[in-house]
């Protein structure tokens, strides 16, 4: 019979042990969730626990959207609120500040309550600590890339160090030969 068989056996992506999860899988999730046609710069899972207890996955895009600075006073579409895996507003734009409207995402809250509507939702405390937890998250990963490409630059730059070192020491060595030649042509003159 049918109604005896589960049709979904899947955990949401959010839900499942990030060790369980591939690369791949971000991926796959980003691009459905956000339309990209690229994968993701980078990405933050986990799960906040304390006064309120979510979990949550951020997303970091390779390029900044078409309309970032145009759309700044408008509805931010960056992270979509869930509780208890049902989804609440796709348009929640609460829980960043309109500076990070670049991350995308997902937020599953089981301490929220289902049935309230947008306006009390707003007003509740534990949205806040939730906002704070997600700024704090995000700051933090963009931190993290920023020392990355640091640490990439001051590698590039040691290599062109190295690299012009052993240019000048080959020019150095090239020089002592022309004059090692040259003495030696000029001792073929005296004789």
């Amino acid at each position: 019979c049918i109604r005896d068989r589960l049709i979904n056996d899947q955990k949401a992506i959010w839900l499942r042990n990030k060790e369980d999860i591939e690369e791949e899988d971000y991926n796959k999730f980003y691009k459905s969730l956000t339309r990209d046609y690229d994968t993701p710069l980078d990405y933050v899972h986990f799960q906040a626990e304390g006064e309120v207890e979510f979990k949550s996955i951020l997303f970091i895009p390779k390029h900044a959207p078409h309309d970032m600075f145009d759309n700044y006073q408008g509805k931010s579409n960056s992270l979509k609120l869930y509780v208890r895996r049902v989804l609440i507003n796709e348009q929640f734009e609460d829980l960043m500040p309109r500076y990070l409207n670049f991350i995308k995402g997902i937020v599953d809250s089981d301490d929220l309550p289902l049935n309230v509507n947008r306006e009390s939702l707003q007003q509740l405390k534990m949205l806040k600590v939730m906002s704070r937890k997600l700024v704090r998250k995000a700051i933090e990963k963009i931190k993290d890339i920023a020392e990355e490409a640091e640490e990439d630059d001051d590698e590039e730059e040691e290599d062109k160090q190295k690299e012009k070192a052993k240019e000048e020491t080959r020019e150095e060595r090239s020089e002592e030969e022309r004059a090692k030649e040259a003495e030696k042509e000029k001792e073929k003159e005296k004789k």
